[in-house]
């Protein structure tokens, strides 16, 4: 792994962004989601991290384009829930999360400080997720913490999500939608990803990758290490990157909301 004190940043154009875990705080969510329903359905306790790891398993290694409809066949198969259809039980799953995720989720510390100020410097931001519109919608209509410090939707000079490719990662097909849309090449494009596998789907695409601590990510932790490019605790280490090395600023970057 190299130290960022190597990253040229000035040789990029794109900056894109994974969002669950490295923009915003909500693999948490779907823990406890899974957990519920779980429970709800089968009357099984089922430990968090033990819920994470099943999940985490399925969705990397199934190939299905409706994944999450899949993921929920997987769960009343496994657990014998009392509710057999997946479709209703992935609807009842985006019902029990959406509460939440309206009224609890926000940014990572200083990541909306960041995307600001490299949209000032003039860089280009992309998101790429595979969240669906329907979630995306609530973080740009409802989720109130959120549209206190930026309004994604606004701010990203390019959203993907579940509908706009046909495969997930570690695919890099959403890296490469992005690039083709830009008329970029990878050396010219920079990622923030927290898990395992974004940083694989960024190392497919060729292109530089970050790696920002999640701690639902430390079960991949060695794996990550081994192949990520740079590697953060808080962004406010690439913040002082930006400011000190890059430009030579001495000041703090100051928040500055999108109306």
């Amino acid at each position: 792994m190299k130290s960022l004190e190597e990253l040229r940043l000035k040789d990029k154009k794109v900056v894109i962004f994974d969002l669950d875990g490295t923009l915003i705080d909500s693999i948490g969510v779907w823990n406890m989601t899974d957990q519920k329903l779980i429970h709800d359905y089968s009357g099984i306790d089922v430990e968090l991290e033990k819920v994470q790891a099943d999940r985490d398993y399925f969705l990397n290694n199934n190939p299905s384009s409706d994944i999450y409809t899949a993921y929920c066949e997987y769960l009343i198969n496994k657990y014998g829930l009392s509710i057999d259809n997946p479709s209703e039980l992935s609807d009842i799953r985006k019902d029990t999360a959406n509460e939440v995720l309206k009224d609890e989720i926000g940014f990572k510390p200083d990541v909306s400080r960041l995307i600001l100020e490299l949209k000032e410097r003039g860089y280009t931001v992309a998101l790429a997720t595979v969240t669906t519109e329907s979630q995306l919608e609530i973080y740009y209509r409802e989720n109130k913490k959120m549209l206190q410090e930026m309004n994604i939707e606004e701010v990203f000079d390019l959203i993907t999500t579940k509908e706009t490719v046909k495969n997930k990662k570690p695919d890099p097909e959403v890296y490469f939608t992005i690039m083709n849309y830009f008329g970029v090449k990878p050396e010219e494009c920079l990622i923030f990803e927290d898990s395992y596998t974004g940083v694989l789907a960024a190392n497919r695409a060729g292109i530089e990758v970050v790696n920002i601590y999640d701690k639902y990510s430390d079960i991949d932790r060695d794996k990550i290490n081994a192949i990520a490019d740079y590697s953060i605790l808080n962004y406010r280490e690439f913040i002082d990157r930006l400011n000190v090395k890059e430009q030579g600023i001495e000041k703090p970057i100051e928040l500055k909301r999108v109306k």
